[in-house]
């Protein structure tokens, strides 16, 4: 099959060379901008230069973090036992502070950071933690933030699966990317320890004992280097697919994300096989994913800017695939102008149906606020109720830990993710007619997202003008008919910044999840919740009523694309 020029990517993939690339990226520990990712960016370079496959190094300048070893110490008493753990990355360094063990959970702090900032009094705020470490096994930056303004000392994360004997590490940041003036104040400016599940038990039955913290960390800037593979159209579209993976990980990180980098790789490889590709192809290999809060594909949403927005159909992200026990395929993350390609090619592959997910704000989407659409953000998953998952989520007790290594990479869900991307890709990339964006799907997921924050808003904002923009538009583009493609795309960018961003294009959303149109589920949830005080309430209205502005302008840009009908409806006429 593999001198078939004209066949489809998934049957061009080379699934030995899969698994052999994955082995020998998993065989370098590849933290951001250390020894090991560049070896790992080389090997990947070589094979693509062996294929005739043009790509290129770029690096512009990001704020990389890197929590090192740690230890808890009980400091009362006769035992003086201390704990091992790991500062999270942009933690503070700490030599010896102490405080004194304080239990708290969820219930104890802000639930988003439009909660966290909207509640938060810089003076005179209470200073009900002064002199205490949080011991806590619900964990956000927030969270983290929040505790360090009621003057807490440090917080430990206590894993919340106790039996574990794995100490899991990642990062408490709030920005996205590089952060904006504004935003330099997001980081923590106390340490931030994990402890293993079982010692983590051990310390929250220690609650009021006095506690000391020591651990290294660093915060500094440093280039970030991207590797890209671009693959042309070969019908002279200037249209291409935008494939990313992170390259960076934890220790040697085999399926978080060495899977992910090799069949970003094998997708390439294949894609450079096919005699004819409607669209381009350009894959990325991320750094300063895991030590930079996605510093690498932020770094290109702002530096590719303009062809991004013009050009770019999709984001596909690749992201933990081939995990051991992972047989779950159920949930299909596309956007829903692209879904029903994106559940064909899962069912095809898997024979496994599978639905919509929520908005995802974390793995990569750097795109959401330029109006990309998602094309899978990863694929197979462990089943709900697997044993090997932790903490509360999807993720396998391995995950960020230096036991993830190559045994944990299961060959056939590997060769199955790749069938998926490759099956999806190729719906796209062949050559042929027709849109591949369904405009009308997208539109129509928005409008009841809306019509449910109308009701929800009812007694602080009216919805209805906005609601009859998007209904207005619906009608115009069903009268329609066909369209071309750029007056597709100029509509979906218009309504991916209502569905899944609160900023401009130019920005980046805040990191933490929230519901569809996010600006105005968060501050509903907030408002329906209760705010806690007529400060936070009036913070959290303004901002309310900001978005419903923003969300009024791109309605009304809406309207205005040049499509036939009726006269456009405009959001901000009267009613």
């Amino acid at each position: 099959m593999l001198n078939d020029r004209t066949a489809d990517l998934a049957s061009l993939l080379d699934r030995d060379e899969l698994y052999q690339d994955f082995l020998r990226i998993a065989s370098f520990v590849r933290r951001s901008d250390g020894e090991g990712e560049e070896a790992a960016r080389q090997y990947i370079q070589s094979r693509l230069a062996g294929a005739g496959v043009s790509c290129s190094r770029s690096a512009e300048k990001g704020l990389l973090a890197f929590g090192g070893p740690g230890v808890v110490t009980l400091v009362d008493g006769a035992s003086g036992r201390s704990f091992p753990a790991r500062a999270w990355n942009f933690s503070a360094p700490a030599d010896g502070v102490r405080g004194v063990g304080h239990r708290m959970g969820a219930e104890d702090f802000p639930v988003s950071p439009l909660d966290y900032l909207s509640s938060r009094v810089p003076h005179g705020a209470k200073q009900d933690l002064a002199g205490r470490i949080v011991l806590s096994r619900s964990f956000s930056p927030e969270a983290v933030l929040s505790a360090q303004d009621r003057g807490a000392a440090g917080f430990v994360i206590c894993w919340p699966t106790e039996d574990e004997r794995e100490i899991h590490q990642s990062g408490v940041a709030m920005m996205w990317g590089t952060p904006l003036p504004e935003e330099t104040g997001w980081l923590p400016g106390i340490p931030v320890l994990a402890v293993n599940g079982a010692d983590g038990r051990e310390l929250m039955g220690r609650d009021g004992a006095e506690l000391s913290l020591s651990c290294s960390s660093e915060v500094r800037v440093s280039d970030v280097v991207r590797l890209e593979a671009r693959l042309p159209s070969t019908e002279g579209q200037p249209y291409f697919l935008l494939v990313g993976a992170h390259l960076d990980s934890k220790h040697y990180g085999a399926t978080d994300n060495a899977t992910g980098a090799a069949l970003a790789l094998a997708l390439a490889l294949a894609a450079a096989r096919m005699e004819r590709r409607r669209f381009g192809l350009r894959v990325s290999w991320w750094s300063g994913h895991e030590f930079g809060k996605y510093a690498g594909s932020s770094n290109y949403a702002r530096e590719h800017f303009e062809e991004v927005l013009k050009h770019c159909l999709c984001y596909t992200n690749i992201d933990m695939p081939g995990m051991r026990g992972a047989s779950d395929f159920s949930c299909v993350t596309a956007g829903p102008d692209l879904f029903a390609l994106a559940a064909d090619a899962v069912y095809g592959v898997t024979g496994q149906r599978g639905g919509p997910v929520g908005r995802v704000r974390s793995w990569d989407q750097s795109f959401q606020n330029i109006g990309v659409s998602p094309f899978f953000i990863w694929t197979s998953a462990l089943p709900q109720g697997d044993p090997n998952r932790t903490g509360g989520t999807s993720m396998p007790w391995w995950w960020h830990t230096e036991a993830d290594t190559v045994d944990f990479c299961d060959r056939r869900v590997l060769e199955t993710d790749a069938g998926i991307y490759a099956s999806g890709l190729s719906g796209l990339m062949k050559a042929g007619e027709g849109v591949p964006l369904d405009v009308g799907a997208l539109c129509g997921a928005l409008r009841e997202r809306l019509k449910e924050l109308r009701e929800a808003l009812r007694p602080w904002l009216d919805l209805r003008a906005l609601c009859a923009a998007l209904d207005g538009f619906q009608d115009t583009w069903r009268e329609r008919g066909g369209a071309d493609l750029a007056a597709a795309l100029s509509a979906v960018r218009l309504l991916n910044q209502m569905y899944y961003a609160a900023r401009g294009p130019h920005l980046q959303d805040w990191s933490g999840g929230a519901d569809f149109v996010p600006g105005l589920s968060e501050a509903a949830r907030l408002l329906l919740r209760g705010t806690g005080s007529d400060r936070a309430q009036a913070v959290i209205l303004n901002y309310a009523a900001s978005q419903l502005n923003r969300l009024l302008l791109l309605a009304d840009a809406l309207n205005a694309l040049p499509l036939r009908g009726e006269g456009p409806v405009r959001a901000t006429e009267s009613l």
